[in-house]
Parts: C-alpha cells; structure tokens; sequence
C-alpha cells in the first residue's frame, strides 16, 4: 500500500514540459505549492492579468524566426527551455499611461521622453495646432480607456485588456531605488535598457497565465492519454467527446480571431503609434520568456477548460463581453486546479460519484438567510475545501526548501482571494464565508458549459455543472456533495427536499430557462 502510495504520488508530480523552467529552479529545492501545482500560480496576480498572460503566451513567437504565433505548441526541441518571444509595447504604454501613472516613480528622463513622444505623434497628425492637439487627446484617452490594471504602479507596470494583439505586454518592472541612485541617467537613451526595466520580475504577470497556457498546450500534447480516453466513456463525460475531434485547431482559431480580426481598427491605431514611436522602445536584443511547468496528470483539468473555452469563444456575442467571461473562465480553472492538484496527493477524502475531481463545492443562495441548512453547508463545504487545500502543503512526501509562508501565498491563499474576487465566496471579510453563485457567475456556467444554440434539460445542466466544477445545485449531486462533506445520515433525504427555486429564478431572468411542462425544463445558450 505504501509503495503504491508512492507510486501514485510521484506520477502527480511529474512535470510538462520536462524542461519547463530549465535550471531556473530545481523541483526539489521549489516550496510545496510550487512542487504540487507547477510553476506557478501566486496570490497577488489578478483575474485580468490572468487571461492577459494566457493570451500573451498564446498569440507569441514561440521562436527566434517569429514562427509559432497563435499556437498551442511549444516548437521547442527536448533540449530547449520551453520559452516564447513576447512584445513589451513600452512605446505605447509610454504615450497612453504615463499621465495618469504614480507620481513618485516617473523618472525625470521618463517626463522628458514622455513630453518628446507627444510632440512626435502630433507631427504625424493634419489640421491645425488645435485640431492635433484635440486628436492626441482622444487617442490617448482611447488607449487609457483599455486599462486592465493600474492600482498603484508605475506606468510601464500598468496591464492593458487584452482586446487585441497590440495591447498584450509582457511585464516589465521601472527599478525606481536603481536609476535614481544612477546619477549619469540624463535621458531615454540611457535608461532604455533591461538594466532599469527588469523583464523577469514576474510581479504581476505572476506565470499564472503561463501555467493555464501550458495545460492547454499538455492536453494537445498528449490528447489521446489514457486518462482523457477513459473520461468520455463516463456518461457525465460524454457531451465532451462527440467535440473532441478538431478542437485545437478550432480552439487556436476562435481565439486568433478574436484578438486579431474583431479589434482591426484598434491595432491599426496601435501600429501607428508604435511605428511613430520607435524610437521609444528599447533597442537591446529582445528576451525569451522562459515557461515553467505543469503537472502531465492536468491534462484532465486542461480538458475542461479547453472545451469551456471553445464555448465561450464559439458564442456569437461581442468581444469585451467574451473577455469578461474568459477572465472568470481563468480565475475558475486556476481555483479547480487548486482542488483538482491537492485531490490526487491528499488521499483521506471520500470520492464524488459523477465527479472526477473528487471533491465538491456546496452553493447556497445569495439571499439566503442566517443560519439556514444549505447556507450552513455552504459554509461548511468552503471550511472543508480550505482545510484540504492548507493539509495538502504540510504534505511530508511534498515539502521542498522553499519556506511554508511562500507555499501559502503559491497555493491555499490563492483560493481564498481569488474566489471571492469574482462573487463565488461572500462575503470578502468576517465570519460565515461560504460559496454562493451570483447571477453572473450562473450566466457564465451557461455560456461555459452549453454549446452555443444547444438546449439542455435542467437537470442534464446541474449534472454537467456538477462533472466540470463539483458545484452542487440540488438533487443526486447535492446528496453526493453532502456525503463527501461528511453528512451521510441525513444527505440524501436533505437533498431530495432542497429547493433550486433561486437557481430557476435566476437562470430565467437571464434569458437562459425555458419551461415546456410544470415538469420539464431546459437550458439554452443563446449564443
């Protein structure tokens, strides 16, 4: 048993691609999160900054020659870290961001750069002084208007929406302390190097979207494992496997499509910024990003995602609101690979009938009152999934060198933060914290989990939310959710007599139910 133990758990932690992350960083001498989900996710990166790394792994050269855009393959050899050649776009962030960035951190030669850019632009724009001044205006506030994320940063730190292809950036950190003690720093020229805009901070764009990227990329990879062959013959499974059959290539070309040919205005006026600009862009050989890794047993979870993906992607609806769903989309897989990942090492947990990942998410009712039944099992389902998710990394067959409080922000304190970001835990502080769906989140599991024009039974639709996130709206999966939690006497007769009134009602009011009988329901996406 011991040795099939180990067997086990050292099949969970074997890493793709082999070389992700090179000599960078020896597994062994990693801290446990980062051993047991890859590398890495990490608490302070946000939802959009999510998706903008993904994205931005997705749609660069994964050569030196510009070849393996918009791909999910690596185009490595087995020798090679696993890398990608990203754009920094500091010339358009220069003119869009500055102006509006910390006052503190705008360097002296940054004003005068930025001032110079201004007079630049305006030269390359007709009509009079005040028609020109008028345009850069606008233009600029166009660029600000895309602004993913600024909080309180420097300007070259600020994330744009990923919209297009222009406006996705690798992060590069101002080193403030550094060039300020640098008394020689007179103008651009001399700090437009990656001696003062550190290129592999990895503050923000944390890898987390890196590590979405290459479970996508794992799947693809090895689409045909054992694991994933056996996975659609489930019966919850199966609406997965009549789509399996081209699903990268269409995947590739949803997702291409969608950052080049619906924002091609919006590029344009990016390139001509940017070709305006040259000058402004730092004139060192460009720096690969070098990939981490991911577990190869993912791939399940990469599965998940990708169809989910293909969903939201196929949906015939504009593209901030395709972003918008595809943010929660990331933020939802990285809090699903969390259980997923600690699932297959903490082996003192029951499994979950119509369920692979083995673990379950109990939702109550936004609205529901204090001290109800299934608000308290919301609450108790959220205690459990924490308590596995901080007993995973104590795991003594998992521990590195790495410290227990850097595990922590890699792994437990991730679920927590994230989690309540998008609405899927309440409240975001004090006691009775529990998972809830808000009605946005419910439209997401419809646009995620429904085919575009495809109608559903209601029940078919808790099962499939079920066999995807462990969430349990009601009925047999709420009888199997509250058996995993530990409430065997009373689960099945509790779950029979649950109401998911507040689930039709919501699922109505968005345009997503359809009533045929007093019996019969079903879910449509629209599309």
């Amino acid at each position: 048993m011991i040795e099939e133990s180990k067997k086990n758990l050292a099949i969970n932690l074997m890493r793709f691609p082999l070389n992700g992350g090179g000599t960078e960083l020896i597994t062994d001498k990693a801290n446990s999160a980062i051993r047991l989900y890859g590398r890495r996710f990490y608490k302070d990166q946000t939802p959009v900054e999510y998706l903008a790394e993904f994205l931005l792994a997705f749609a660069s050269p994964k050569q030196t020659s510009k070849e393996g855009c918009y791909q999910f393959k690596l185009n490595t050899n087995d020798d090679e870290i696993a890398h990608y050649w990203p754009e920094d776009r500091i010339a358009l962030k220069l003119f869009s961001l500055f102006s509006s960035s910390k006052l503190e951190t705008r360097h002296p030669a940054h004003r005068q750069a930025y001032l110079a850019a201004l007079e630049t632009v305006k030269e390359r724009i007709g009509g009079t002084k005040d028609e020109q001044e008028e345009t850069l205006r606008l233009i600029q506030s166009l660029f600000g208007g895309f602004v993913g994320v600024a909080k309180n940063r420097t300007w070259v730190t600020y994330s744009f929406l990923p919209v297009t292809t222009r406006l996705l950036a690798r992060e590069l950190n101002w080193l403030h302390s550094k060039a300020t003690k640098d008394k020689s720093l007179k103008n651009w020229e001399s700090i437009a190097s990656y001696s003062y805009f550190a290129h592999d901070r990895h503050n923000f764009m944390a890898r987390g979207g890196e590590l979405l990227y290459l479970q996508v990329v794992n799947l693809f990879a090895q689409q045909d494992a054992n694991e994933i062959s056996a996975l659609l013959k489930e019966k919850e499974y199966q609406h997965l496997a009549k789509r399996m059959n081209g699903l990268s290539i269409r995947l590739e070309d949803h997702l291409r499509t969608m950052l080049v040919e619906s924002s091609v205005q919006l590029s344009c006026l990016g390139d001509f910024i940017e070709g305006t600009l040259d000058e402004y862009k730092i004139k060192l050989e460009p720096k690969p990003a070098y990939l981490g890794w991911v577990p190869i047993v993912s791939r399940t979870e990469g599965l998940l995602f990708a169809m989910e993906m293909d969903n939201v992607c196929s949906s015939n609806i504009g593209t901030l609101e395709k972003l918008d769903l595809l943010q929660i989309l990331c933020c939802m897989q990285v809090l699903r690979s969390l259980c997923f990942q600690a699932r297959r090492i903490d082996e003192t947990d029951k499994y979950t009938q119509g369920f692979v990942g083995n673990y379950a998410w109990i939702v109550t009712d936004p609205e529901a009152k204090l001290g109800t039944p299934i608000r308290q099992m919301a609450q108790s389902s959220f205690g459990l999934i924490e308590e596995l998710l901080y007993r995973v990394l104590k795991n003594n067959t998992i521990l590195g060198a790495g410290s227990d409080a850097e595990a922590e922000k890699h792994g437990f304190q991730i679920f927590r933060k994230l989690s309540k970001e998008i609405g899927l835990v309440v409240p975001r502080k004090g006691a009775g914290q529990r998972f809830t769906l808000h009605q946005g989140l419910l439209r997401f599991l419809v646009a995620a989990l429904v085919t575009p024009g495809e109608r559903i039974r209601l029940t078919h639709f808790y099962q499939r939310v079920f066999a995807h996130y462990g969430i349990a709206l009601g009925g047999e999966q709420l009888a199997v959710a509250l058996n995993w939690c530990g409430n065997e006497a009373d689960g099945d007769s509790y779950a029979v007599s649950s109401s998911t009134a507040w689930v039709e009602e919501a699922l109505q009011q968005g345009g997503f139910l359809v009533e045929l009988s007093d019996a019969v329901s079903m879910v449509k996406n629209p599309g």
